[in-house]
């Protein structure tokens, strides 16, 4: 649903994030070890609470979202890196987003709307970036907005970096600190 008037819209979306770790750095049980050993998928809803995570948000969530939040970790079977584990990270995400909305040529103005996810790391630490084995998409037959609304099947992905200056001391290093944002966008018209 899009509300041109307070530049919002209401959707739900799935996010994905991966990342690798050593598995001598996971905490998990001991049967949890056993099945990655043996070669399966162990799936954790708990995980982030014992183990590193990017710590992933809604930068442009309007007030509180409705989240459900699952991990889901196999081990690398390449002989290089057999201790290293894939952790995958699904997020399903019910909720209202901010979206600028240029009305120009109203009603047959084109509309952007974003989701755009950001790290509470800096780049240094995680940098988010579009997956080319897995692409961005969306599902209009879920789009509640059809009759007053055409959502095209695009969807573009960018990443983007927002830059912060840590407060300045006479003995501070003074190099500026950036953030990755991970955006992916559809058109309305």
């Amino acid at each position: 649903e899009i509300d041109t008037l307070n530049e919002k819209y209401q959707a739900q979306v799935y996010i994905e994030a991966r990342w690798s770790s050593d598995i001598g750095k996971l905490t998990l049980t001991a049967d949890q070890y056993r099945q990655l050993n043996e070669g399966n998928s162990v799936t954790v809803l708990k995980y982030g609470e014992a183990n590193w995570t990017p710590e992933l948000f809604v930068e442009n969530a309007v007030g509180e979202l409705k989240e459900v939040i699952r991990y889901t970790l196999k081990k690398n079977n390449n002989q290089r890196d057999y201790q290293n584990v894939e952790i995958c990270e699904r997020r399903d995400v019910k909720g209202t987003f901010w979206e600028k909305l240029e009305l120009h040529h109203f009603p047959s103005d084109v509309q952007e709307l974003t989701v755009s996810v950001a790290s509470s790391y800096y780049d240094d630490k995680v940098l988010l970036q579009k997956d080319e084995h897995h692409l961005s998409c969306i599902n209009r037959e879920a789009f509640v907005d059809q009759q007053e609304w055409l959502l095209y099947e695009h969807v573009g992905a960018q990443t983007r970096f927002t830059v912060e200056y840590p407060f300045r001391d006479e003995n501070d290093n003074k190099e500026e600190k950036r953030r990755s944002i991970f955006s992916a966008t559809c058109h309305a018209g």
